[in-house]
């Protein structure tokens, strides 16, 4: 199978486009088994992050956290990670990460990469 093939059957369909807040809202969904969130980067950044919809510190649903300046805040403890990276950006030395998914935005449709 070649790289092109190979890669387009690890996408997956999470929404359309029109369907990811502006607002700095998380919405989520479930993927393959797994819920993803998704959000703009910023009120100014169009870009689309996804990464997994609860907090790693405590299992806090992101669908109640808002996404301010590339960073995802926890609603529970306001944690904040980096919705690129994954990277925690609260705590100095924290070991807690994020995972994040590679987005791509197809004729209006967002997919990650699985």
């Amino acid at each position: 199978m070649n790289a092109h093939i190979q890669a387009q059957t690890e996408l997956q369909f999470v929404c359309a486009e029109q369907n990811v807040p502006r607002d700095g809202a998380v919405a989520t969904y479930l993927i393959g088994g797994r819920q993803i969130a998704v959000a703009r980067k910023s009120t100014t950044d169009d870009t689309i992050v996804a990464f997994d919809s609860q907090c790693p510190h405590m299992d806090a649903p992101f669908r109640f956290g808002r996404v301010v300046d590339g960073e995802v805040v926890c609603p529970w403890h306001f944690f904040r990670f980096d919705t690129t990276t994954g990277e925690a950006s609260c705590c100095d030395k924290s070991s807690m990460k994020l995972k994040t998914y590679q987005v791509q935005v197809l004729d209006g449709k967002v997919y990650i990469h699985a």
